[in-house]
């Protein structure tokens, strides 16, 4: 893993915080600082006011010390108060930056990138990493309570000093010669030492068991949220009550669940076994401190204001340096976890980033070129394309047909660019696709796969893609795709939201929802509109009409037409037909049927359900 290096990280995370919300840091420490003071304000008015109590000092002297003690107090409080509101709202800004900076980089990350299964598990890790022991905002929060904490040592060892300067008392025998000695503080600087260090040992293995039980959950916490992610989707609720499957998602479920609660089992009980220790060592120290503390004392070597004085501030120096030597281990914690994330954001695209500006031509004169193209998916050798060799010419309605598995939606994925040729080239215009822009690339086509989704938003903003949009074009582009009847019904038209997450939302069936994805393509007004099975949801009636009106959807266009339905393929110019994955035939409908080949077995085969 990359990133482990606790100083590199803590910059990273200090330039990120100082971008997304500028002056937070700085906030941050001020107001530890101030919860640094605080407690040295109680104990230096409260051992003042204790002494003048025992001296039977007069009574609205010690009124003035409390009054000082409770204003001040209050002061800072409110102070604190103030800036923790500020912080928390910077956490959650903080929160929803980072979570929507994972977001954009996924949509940027190449298509073949995104969908292995190892980039898969770093989205995980990444979002679970942000969180883990705190995050980002627990991170910045340890470096404010390193400062919180050398603020406390610095005030606390200015007030012990008075404690080992030696007085002139009489009457000392034994011990308290020795504890009127300066060299006596090293026994309370031995017990800091020793509880220190059992805490980082202790905070070291803590974090090696959990980074540990971490790495073991990610598969099944992955495998969780999906299968929850299938139980709350609303539009699957039909299949599982249809097909009784309750009892299979909830095992499936269950199954992550329970090996989840093993693994914390396990961790609570490894972590059990050595939590104690630095309990015992605690308890230690505060005997030492009290005996220490109490006898100077009873020697008369520290009035009783302040014995409890230097009880508190050295209570508070021995915390602050355990916790300021746990805080190191912690961030060196943190650290590995917050690494998940940069090293997700770290992930370079391998797709070649050309240039070359396409042609702005506005008689969309393009022409596609497969040059001995073949292509096999990740993971496997067998080539799901071979040696495909093709031209798509401009104006051209091209059907490609053939069986299951044949190949066909990865022709267009490769034409599309979401997967680059594992060998030959595909020419656009002469030209090598890679070496063209390719935002610029993508928009020549407007494409529906078979596997569309659409958005719970309005239906202008899922036929447009985007929140802006022209309302003339989106209604234009649904009257080709034969959903202007439907649309008439909308309570709201084209601003009527569809599926439930958004307020008001229709429902709307298959056949609807891949004519408004039709509708999505033909608004992109792109050179080259590409439909995957796109009549596939539609009744008879509704095919019909969209095969009527093809040619004034595709106008102009170059159109790419795969289906299962031969019928559809009479519509077009030319047919290529792809057998384990390659083409095999092509030509008109006429001309194929006439070879008597595949193309022909595939039409004979589906004749008895329409008329020829």
């Amino acid at each position: 893993m990359k990133n482990k290096n606790t100083n590199h990280t803590i910059r990273k995370v200090m330039s990120l915080i100082h971008r997304v919300r500028p002056g937070h840091i700085t906030l941050v420490f001020i107001s530890r600082l101030i919860a640094a003071a605080q407690p040295f304000v109680g104990i230096i008015f409260s051992s003042k006011i204790l002494d003048l109590i025992i001296q039977h000092d007069e009574a609205p002297h010690i009124m003035k010390y409390a009054i000082t003690l409770v204003c001040t107090v209050a002061t800072l409080n409110l102070i604190e108060w103030g800036l923790r509101a500020i912080i928390g709202i910077n956490e959650q800004v903080l929160n929803e930056k980072i979570s929507q900076m994972i977001s954009e980089k996924t949509c940027t990350i190449d298509y073949d990138i995104l969908e292995k299964h190892e980039t898969l598990e770093m989205i995980i890790k990444a979002e679970e990493g942000i969180n883990s022991r705190g995050g980002i905002q627990s991170f910045c929060a340890n470096l404010a309570a390193a400062a919180q904490n050398v603020s406390t040592i610095i005030y606390s060892i200015i007030l012990l000093v008075p404690a080992f300067i030696p007085t002139e008392g009489t009457g000392l025998f034994g011990i308290g010669i020795f504890l009127n000695k300066w060299y006596s503080v090293f026994i309370l600087i031995l017990a800091i030492v020793m509880n220190t260090l059992v805490n980082i040992w202790n905070r070291k293995l803590e974090g090696k068991l959990q980074q540990a039980s971490f790495e073991r959950n990610v598969v099944w916490n992955r495998r969780l949220t999906y299968w929850f992610t299938l139980i709350f989707t609303y539009s699957l609720g039909k299949y599982i009550r249809l097909y009784k499957m309750q009892d299979f998602l909830s095992r499936k479920a269950t199954e992550s669940m329970d090996n989840m609660e093993t693994e914390f089992k396990n961790l609570r009980t490894q972590m059990m076994k050595i939590t104690w220790i630095p309990l015992v060592v605690n308890v230690l120290l505060q005997f030492v401190t009290y005996v220490f503390i109490g006898l100077k004392a009873i020697f008369k070597l520290i009035s009783v204001g302040n014995a409890m004085k230097y009880v508190g501030a050295y209570t508070s120096l021995a915390e602050s340096v355990q916790n300021i030597a746990g805080i190191f281990t912690e961030l060196d914690i943190e650290s590995k976890y917050l690494a998940y994330f940069y090293d997700y954001m770290a992930i370079e695209n391998k797709r070649y980033e050309g240039t070359i500006p396409t042609e702005k031509r506005t008689d969309n004169e393009f022409e596609i070129e497969f040059r001995d193209v073949s292509f096999k998916y990740l993971n496997t050798e067998t080539y799901a394309l071979r040696h495909v060799n093709q031209k798509i010419t401009l104006g051209s309605k091209t059907a490609v047909v053939g069986k299951n598995g044949a190949g066909k939606t990865t022709f267009i994925k490769l034409l599309c660019r979401l997967y680059e040729p594992t060998e030959g080239q595909i020419l656009l215009n002469g030209i090598d696709i890679r070496y063209y822009d390719y935002k610029d690339y993508a928009k020549l086509f407007g494409v529906v796969f078979q596997d569309f989704n659409l958005f719970s938003a309005t239906i202008g903003e899922n036929v447009a893609a985007s929140v802006d949009y022209d309302e003339e074009a989106v209604k234009d582009a649904l009257n080709k795709a034969g959903f202007s009847e439907r649309l008439a019904k909308m309570p709201d038209g084209i601003k009527t939201n569809i599926y439930q997450v958004e307020e008001n939302g229709v429902e709307i069936s298959g056949g609807e929802a891949q004519k408004l994805a039709i509708a999505r393509a033909l608004y992109k007004n792109a050179p080259f509109v590409i439909l995957d099975e796109p009549t596939s949801a539609l009744d008879p009636v509704a095919e019909y009409e969209i095969y009527q009106h093809f040619d004034k959807m595709v106008q102009d266009k170059t159109s790419i037409y795969i289906s299962h339905r031969m019928s559809s393929c009479r519509f077009c110019d030319n047919i290529l037909v792809f057998d384990e994955g390659q083409i095999v035939e092509q030509g008109s409908h006429d001309k194929l049927m006439k070879q008597a080949g595949l193309y022909s077995e595939l039409w004979n085969a589906q004749a008895q359900y329409y008329e020829v």
